[in-house]
């Protein structure tokens, strides 16, 4: 197969990611091809956007076996750099080909906490972590989307029972007889431990775009996914983070208590601290005002009552003595 190039083009302003293929599959080889190629998929954010085959030579060889491996693929360490990136491109050009609604047909049957804007690969690393094997309630599409992620053959024309005994037989036997006797264990623990038959689900609920809390799924489906230890350990890990999530939402009621009164306590420390300095500033104010009262009626009681200064007449001129004013006769 020969490798398709795509290129991704810069973000919009409302996060959409449009693809570029110079393949005459999406669009013609014309002069003008700024416009993007009209595609079905709904605006994925752009963080979730698919690396460009430059970007994965980029990457070191156990970084391109691990991003392979949470896209589904199987991949052995030891082949060589360019395998790996054409098999990663081929996984990548299977995810654009492929409906993201089949894809989140395929989460929705599975139970698989994800939101309703994720992008196809978050949705691809979901559905690689999927160990259901009750492929009778998935629709038609997504029994075809997710034979196609499991490199299993498969057209939307098929009928849906053909598809589902082709993605049984690539479990192996070894799966079959597993997933045989987590259904009968589970069928067990269910009546032990809930006494009866659990109720109805309910419907699934994709999560908030700011974070909540994951649905949460029942025993049966925990023991059929994980097995019987792994199923109760995720009950019980469940039940545990319930019991520390309320004890630290006590904590924090409390904390916050606390500090409530601790800032009612300096509000009223700082009320007080301004009413004395207040009162000071009003005293220092009313005893300068009487200080200057009582100097300036004391000026003028002295001014009326005291007599003045006696004050000092100039010295009268003396009049010359005649005989020593006048020359001696001889």
């Amino acid at each position: 197969m020969q490798s398709v190039g795509f290129l991704i083009a810069p973000d919009t302003p409302t996060g959409n990611t449009s693809f570029r293929c110079p393949s005459a599959r999406y669009h013609s080889h014309v002069a003008d091809d700024s416009e993007p190629p009209r595609m079905n998929t709904p605006p994925a954010p752009s963080h979730a956007s698919l690396p460009t085959a430059q970007g994965l030579s980029d990457l070191p060889r156990d970084e391109l076996v691990r991003y392979g491996r949470q896209l589904g693929l199987e991949l052995d360490p030891d082949l060589p750099t360019g395998s790996l990136v054409a098999s990663i491109r081929t996984r990548q050009e299977l995810l654009i080909e492929l409906e993201r609604d089949a894809l989140l047909d395929i989460v929705v049957w599975a139970r698989r906490p994800v939101r309703r804007s994720a992008s196809k690969e978050e949705l691809a690393r979901e559905i690689a972590r999927i160990e259901r094997t009750n492929y009778n309630s998935l629709p038609l599409r997504g029994l075809v989307a997710l034979a196609r992620l499991r490199g299993l053959p498969a057209s939307p024309n098929e009928n849906a029972h053909d598809v589902i005994d082709r993605l049984k037989k690539a479990e192996g036997l070894l799966k079959r007889f597993i997933r045989k006797r987590r259904q009968w264990v589970t069928s067990l623990m269910t009546k032990l431990i809930a006494g009866a038959e659990e109720p109805d689900e309910g419907d699934y609920q994709f999560l908030p775009e700011e974070g909540s809390e994951l649905t949460r799924v029942t025993l049966k489906q925990q023991i059929e996914q994980h097995g019987i230890v792994g199923g109760i350990a995720s009950r019980l890990r469940g039940a545990a983070d319930d019991y520390i999530k309320v004890k630290l939402d006590e904590i924090e009621q409390r904390i916050d208590a606390k500090l409530l009164e601790i800032d009612q306590r300096l509000a009223e420390w700082r009320d007080r601290e301004v009413a004395n300095r207040l009162k000071i500033l009003r005293i220092t104010l009313v005893f300068s005002a009487l200080v200057a009262a009582i100097s300036l009626g004391y000026k003028w009681l002295a001014d009326r009552t005291l007599p003045g200064p006696i004050k000092d007449s100039p010295p009268a001129a003396v009049a010359p003595n005649s005989a020593e004013s006048t020359p001696t006769n001889r």
